[in-house]
């Protein structure tokens, strides 16, 4: 018999679909890679995120196991080589996130560019320092885009809506589709120099390092997401280079998710990392961010909150109230 493992947190339209097609399925989650080696023995079809790593031991005890899905982009928590050695198929869902994410981008754009993160700081501290926080308006202004898979393209076409250029640089893009999708191709330090917004987009090969480096050499700010399953050790080598550190306290690519309780000890030592640079480095929380948890991530360290649901929570007559109890956190 057929049975799917739901191990991680997914969208409720995952279940959805199983019981519109009568798929039979289990959700158990927080599993330990030893319950899940267990527990996977039964079943042949296993869905996480990317909170849960598949390894080799609990593929390796997966004795019916054909198929692991993915809601999501990446697959780098699934060991292949294991997963490939027995059979088993690996697929995502590469399109599922992509509106998020570029939204998600051009939230921190908004934020960079009219300065809004340092502004709100200064209005806290009971400041009100007007000039010192005009910003940059977007109209007119050059976006680089390095990556022009499909987070990239969906980058651009927001930003051509704002009347803002776009340049990209990708190794795969024909002329053809360049001319198509009205973007000038060009190489990276070309377009570094062009560009007064720079957004990064392909896989993490190569040297992040060097490019941020290349990124602030140029008098460009630079930021750094880091979703729930990446250790805060991803920053040793990084931290120097950057001026934003984004941590996600929500799974990206779906909603009505709840706030991440187990992100906040990692807010706490990225806060220390960030005292002991000496530096002035914004840190930013998103994901389930409302009127109880946002004194919590403030605890913890941030002192950028993204919030989304609770700022429109009662219609359009509580919009100026939710803020304003946001904002008096």
């Amino acid at each position: 018999m057929n049975k799917i493992l739901i191990a991680d947190n997914v969208s409720k339209a995952v279940s959805e679909v199983f019981d519109k097609n009568d798929i039979l399925y289990d959700t158990k989650v927080g599993l330990s890679e030893e319950e899940l080696a267990s527990e996977i023995i039964d079943y042949t079809g296993l869905i996480v995120r990317s909170a849960v790593t598949v390894t080799e031991k609990i593929i390796n005890n997966a004795e019916n196991l054909k198929v692991i899905g993915r809601p999501g982009v990446g697959v780098d928590n699934v060991d292949l080589n294991a997963a490939t050695a027995k059979g088993i198929v690996v697929m995502n869902t590469p399109l599922g996130n992509v509106q998020a994410t570029a939204e998600l981008t051009f939230g921190i754009i908004h934020s960079l560019m009219r300065k809004l993160n340092v502004a709100n700081h200064s209005m806290h501290e009971n400041k009100w320092e007007k000039k010192k926080f005009i910003g940059n308006e977007m109209l007119g202004k050059t976006i680089g885009i390095i990556g022009f898979g499909n987070i990239g393209k969906k980058i651009s076409e927001i930003s051509k809506a704002y009347g803002i250029n776009v340049v990209v640089h990708s190794s795969s893009l024909t002329e053809t589709d360049a001319n198509n999708l009205e973007v000038e191709n060009l190489s990276v330090e070309n377009l570094l120099e062009v560009s007064d917004i720079i957004t990064f987009h392909p896989e993490a090969e190569g040297n992040p390092k060097e490019t941020l480096s290349i990124i602030k050499e140029l008098g460009c700010k630079t930021g750094i997401s880091l979703n729930p399953s990446t250790p805060i050790g991803v920053l040793d080598d990084l931290i120097d280079e950057v001026d934003l550190i984004l941590v996600m306290t929500v799974i990206p690519g779906f909603g009505g998710q709840s706030f991440m309780e187990d992100q906040l000890p990692k807010i706490e030592s990225i806060r220390k990392m960030i005292d002991l640079t000496g530096r002035q480095i914004d840190l930013e929380v998103d994901g389930g961010i409302n009127f109880e948890t946002a004194p919590k991530a403030i605890s913890a360290g941030a002192n950028v909150l993204v919030a989304g649901t609770a700022t429109f929570k009662g219609g359009q007559s509580q919009y100026e109230k939710n803020i304003k109890t946001l904002r008096g956190v």
